[in-house]
């Protein structure tokens, strides 16, 4: 059983018996076939949110870009490519989605559950994700350049091949996340915790 954040707070969740998390048995995408991949179609929080709760979980290349979520729950969706440029998330839960290829620059997250998701090659960057949990979050080849990090919880994360240039670290919870590869030029570190790290190699602390 997984605890939720819903539009009337906290509840319990059971997983889909399917066992694919991101498709329901009639999945709908919000880009058409002959455009996925090159153009994304905008929706507005309510219809995104009205698409969830009939059962859809294929928002791919969906373009939620300046919108305003908060308080609601969109864990195990399909979001590769979506744009969230400039959106604000408050108490949102991304619990397992894929976010990946997709542009999350200049945006806010605040109390954001991120555990487990899908991050790889996200665009994350000037985002401010502070204390957003990202725990066993994959951000293999994500630009986090001149992120907000603090008090951020990667335990566990998969980092490699991140750009980290001109982030702030301070407070970031570090432990046991795999690293190689990582840009940390002009990065800020202060009561940082690594212990356990994998893969660190040719660490330049540039503050």
């Amino acid at each position: 059983m997984i605890r939720t954040v819903g539009t009337s707070g906290m509840k319990d969740m059971q997983p889909s018996d399917t066992g694919n998390r991101y498709q329901s048995t009639a999945p709908i995408s919000v880009v058409s076939q002959a455009d996925e991949g090159s153009r994304s179609r905008k929706v507005s929080s309510d219809e995104l949110l009205r698409l969830y709760k009939a059962g859809k979980r294929d928002f791919r290349g969906v373009d939620l870009s300046k919108r305003v979520l908060s308080g609601v729950n969109l864990q195990w969706t399909n979001l590769r490519r979506a744009k969230l440029h400039k959106t604000v998330l408050v108490g949102v839960n991304l619990t397992e989605v894929s976010l990946s290829e997709g542009d999350l620059s200049q945006t806010k997250l605040y109390s954001t559950l991120l555990e487990g998701a899908n991050l790889q090659r996200v665009n994350l960057n000037q985002a401010d994700l502070r204390g957003v949990n990202l725990t066993n979050a994959n951000l293999a080849g994500a630009d986090l350049s001149g992120v907000n990090l603090q008090k951020v919880n990667l335990t566990g994360a998969n980092l490699t091949g991140a750009d980290l240039s001109g982030a702030d670290l301070q407070r970031v919870n570090l432990t046991g996340a795999i690293l190689r590869g990582v840009d940390w030029t002009g990065a800020k570190f202060r009561e940082t915790e690594m212990t356990g790290v994998s893969l660190l190699e040719n660490l330049e602390f540039r503050i």
